[in-house]
């Protein structure tokens, strides 16, 4: 047997491969298996689980990758971050994702109630490692705690839902026309705008601001005014478009006025997608409608 060149010592692993010299030094090694096996303190894993359960902190931590992963998302957490982000910007939701969102936000809640309460028992295991991790009395009494926490919470969210209409389909039909009723305010205020900027030019011969001609902006706010935004150009108005269906996002509308021989001349500019056109006509027919006064003025 070959030995070693500095203390003449037989050398067993000569001519091994590194694997199998790696697995001969596991065999010899129990205590490093004891080691791995020895139960580990639950302590940072209960308090993730009890406080950050519906993201499945816990999960990824005891090696339950795929399970964290779907706690994350349909926890209720991401989703009705998500449906809150988007919804003020006008993005709606088919009625059967809402129900899924809060029945999924529920099954993970019970899910990750039952994970606490296996962590508080002493009999969660780290999926990877095989270990286990060490439960306590307080953790028992606190995990009664969040049950009942959560409960109470399921309860008065499903009693506000309910009291809210979430199982009446017009609800929803109400959410999806929200964007068209403030169109339809938008388009008046334009019209009223338009109005009276020519009366006050007929009185003091210049333009005037929407205080100068007495336009309340306020008086045509719809419920939800980020979808359309009305702006004083001094010498017009313009409308920017805040919501993301039907037309492009900050799309905008402009109708200005300038003096040409003590008479007001109107301009309207247009976005190019035929979409806005499509969704939102009225915003077109106003403009055609100062085009063919300017033609008929002129025609005088």
């Amino acid at each position: 047997m070959p030995k070693c060149l500095w203390c003449d010592t037989p050398n067993p692993n000569f001519g091994k491969e590194p694997s199998a010299i790696q697995e001969t030094n596991q065999d010899n090694n129990p205590e490093d298996k004891e080691q791995e096996n020895k139960p580990h303190k639950g302590t940072l894993l209960f308090w993730m689980g009890a406080i950050l359960g519906g993201l499945g902190v816990h999960c990824f931590i005891s090696g339950r990758n795929l399970r964290g992963i779907l706690y994350a998302v349909f926890g209720g957490f991401t989703l009705n971050f998500l449906i809150g982000f988007l919804n003020p910007f006008g993005v709606s939701f088919p009625v059967g994702v809402y129900i899924f969102t809060n029945l999924a936000s529920i099954v993970i809640t019970i899910l990750a109630s039952i994970d606490l309460w296996k962590i508080a028992r002493g009999k969660y295991t780290h999926q990877k490692k095989g270990f286990t991790y060490v439960g306590a009395t307080w953790m028992i009494v606190i995990a009664i705690l969040v049950y009942c926490v959560d409960g109470i919470f399921i309860l008065a969210g499903t009693t506000k839902n309910i009291a809210n209409g979430f199982f009446d389909i017009n609800t929803y039909e109400s959410q999806l026309s929200s964007i068209q009723d403030c169109y339809e305010t938008t388009a008046a205020s334009i019209d009223d705008y338009i109005v009276r900027q020519e009366k006050f030019f007929a009185a003091e011969k210049h333009l005037g601001s929407f205080e100068d001609i007495a336009f309340i902006e306020s008086a045509y706010k719809c419920n939800n005014s980020r979808h359309f935004q009305t702006q004083d150009l001094k010498i017009g108005i313009s409308v920017s478009y805040r919501a993301l269906k039907g037309c492009n996002r900050n799309s905008i509308w402009t109708y200005s006025a300038s003096v040409q021989d003590d008479k007001l001349v109107w301009y309207a500019t247009m976005p190019k997608d035929e979409k806005c056109k499509e969704t939102f006509p009225k915003f077109y027919e106003l403009k055609d409608k100062l085009e063919k006064q300017q033609t008929e003025s002129s025609a005088q």
